[in-house]
């Protein structure tokens, strides 16, 4: 299925909020970094969100979302959501402080004649770092080597969210002269 518009996509994703599936959501992932202007290879959009219902229960239900899917035709790929002709991933955040936190300070951008709010560098780096694959790695070098990366609040990030002991074993991979220390 060939790709539209991203503007489709995003009309969708405020349809979910509007009929209550979903509450507040962010572009994330390598997507986002595209955004950020940084050119890195993806086949996904990964949207971050919170669910509107069932925050509670132990075992997180993505049901709503993919009954949506079903209503509206779209078909499905592995953990993907084919809305028209993009993969969508949905990662519901809310049990994660860090992507949580992301979503909340995420700032809007505009995509063609619609709106969409995405996640700023330092918080995608710093779930990349949480992540901790090799190709997370890699994006978190690109963002620090492109200068997205505003190293007080990075840092302060970390720290936030206890993650400066990994960034002390990991920061070798990143660090040269004008990398965050």
């Amino acid at each position: 299925m060939r790709a539209t518009s991203i503007e489709q996509v995003i009309t969708v994703l405020d349809d979910m909020r509007e009929v209550a599936i979903i509450s507040k959501f962010a572009v994330g992932g390598a997507f986002a970094a595209i955004l950020h202007d940084e050119p890195i290879s993806t086949v996904d959009l990964d949207i971050f969100f919170i669910l509107t219902k069932g925050g509670d229960e132990t075992i997180l239900s993505l049901a709503e979302i993919y009954d949506y899917a079903r209503e509206k035709g779209f078909e499905f790929d592995h953990e993907f959501i084919n809305i028209h002709g993009w993969l969508v991933q949905f990662v519901e955040s809310s049990r994660n402080n860090l992507w949580l936190e992301a979503i909340e300070s995420a700032s809007p951008i505009r995509v063609g004649n619609r709106e969409i709010r995405l996640i700023d560098p330092e918080h995608l780096a710093a779930m990349w770092l949480l992540a901790g694959r090799a190709k997370d790695y890699q994006k978190i070098s690109m963002f620090i080597e492109s200068g997205l990366i505003d190293t007080t609040k990075f840092l302060n990030l970390l720290k936030r969210h206890d993650l400066m002991v990994k960034w002390e074993r990991q920061n070798w991979r990143f660090l040269n002269d004008a990398g965050p220390s």
